[in-house]
């Protein structure tokens, strides 16, 4: 069972260099056995298809960070401390792991691009919205200093929107977001809420 968990887990790290190098669509399975030095039908064995490989790449994208987020939002009721939380938890993620971000973007875009994938990213949607409500509903409901309510969800997912974006737009022109923008985003919700 170990052997098998580590096998999938290079299978996935040389996916995640294969599609940062080119694109998803550029990147091919024989790059991936290449990298992994695991071969091909084995490679199938684990992933029937390179979108299947790609989807469990985005899923563990998205459950590490909202396993992060929904420990941020229940570590305290402060909801500005909150908001500043998830801006440094974003910070930190973009040093540790920026290639996360330009995978993501990549794989996201080129599913887009072709039917046969289209499905398998609304099927990855569905799953980041119930994420997004499960953390909103965490949040709890935000009073606006314009004495405005307005539900956690909401107000968390325009906060990740906007962080997503920035990183997402500065990846896609090869430039590095600055930790600046990123603090300047949480400004902007932490001045926002009450």
């Amino acid at each position: 069972m170990k052997n098998i968990i580590k096998k999938r887990e290079i299978i996935l790290k040389a996916a995640q260099e294969a599609f940062f190098g080119k694109s998803f669509y550029e990147a091919t399975m024989d790059d991936i056995a290449m990298l992994s030095g695991i071969k091909k039908p084995t490679i199938y064995y684990y992933f029937p298809s390179k979108v299947d490989l790609a989807s469990e790449l985005l899923e563990i994208y998205i459950k590490k960070t909202f396993d992060k987020i929904y420990e941020i939002i229940s570590t305290t009721k402060n909801i500005k401390k909150k908001i500043a939380m998830m801006i440094d938890y974003y910070i930190n993620l973009l040093e540790e792991d920026s290639k996360m971000f330009i995978v993501m973007e990549r794989i996201f875009y080129d599913f887009m691009q072709r039917e046969e994938s289209k499905k398998k990213i609304n099927e990855l949607y569905q799953k980041l919205q119930k994420k997004q409500k499960k953390a909103g509903k965490l949040f709890g409901e935000i009073t606006l200093t314009s004495g405005k309510k307005i539900s956690g969800e909401v107000f968390l997912f325009s906060l990740i929107a906007a962080l997503g974006r920035t990183i997402f737009e500065n990846a896609s022109q090869g430039k590095r977001t600055k930790k600046e923008d990123l603090l300047s985003i949480g400004d902007i919700f932490i001045a926002a809420a009450e």
